[in-house]
């Protein structure tokens, strides 16, 4: 059972599509503890892949202006239903990641904060390498992907929990 750990909503379970791997416990837990001191005035958060929404609803119990991008209809469904129960005003956006970046570019969007979990599948270092050169995160900000432990990127800092791990990059 996924929950959310924190913030207003805490404690509210989430429906899972069968299409979404959502983030361990223990990486979500330690992710918003690092967030919540880094950035206690909170800010936008961008969820890209959101899935389940594990992480952009954790992101909008904790207080953040959350957009969580999904582009699989089921997932969407489950998305809207999981912000309803939990009561959290978030914006979905029904898009694939690679239409939505540059999309939001020419519209001058800007996050404090960008997570994304693509597929394992996907050559994640791409996907990463097109959020970190979109200019969504604004100077000081952080573009964070969640990727299998094997995997090191020569930048950013890296936190291992149990076979995921976070690549963080500070713009």
């Amino acid at each position: 059972m996924v929950r959310i750990l924190g913030g207003r909503a805490k404690g509210v379970p989430l429906k899972v599509p069968t299409s979404a791997r959502p983030s361990p416990v223990r990486l979500r837990k330690a992710l918003f503890d690092y967030l919540r001191l880094r950035y206690p005035r909170k800010g936008r958060f961008l969820d890209l892949y959101a899935g389940s929404g594990a992480v952009g609803l954790e992101a909008a119990s904790e207080g953040w202006q959350a957009t969580l991008v999904e582009r699989d209809k089921g997932a969407i469904a489950l998305l809207k239903e999981n912000a309803r129960r939990a009561g959290l005003s978030v914006r979905i956006v029904p898009l694939p990641v690679e239409v939505f970046l540059p999309e939001a570019q020419a519209k001058g969007e800007r996050y404090t904060v960008a997570f994304m979990a693509p597929p394992y599948p996907m050559d994640l270092v791409a996907a990463f390498r097109a959020l970190l050169e979109s200019s969504l995160v604004e100077k000081g900000g952080l573009c964070i992907l969640q990727h299998p432990k094997d995997l090191h990127l020569p930048l950013g800092e890296r936190r291992v929990y149990g076979e995921n791990a976070l690549t963080l990059v500070e713009v």
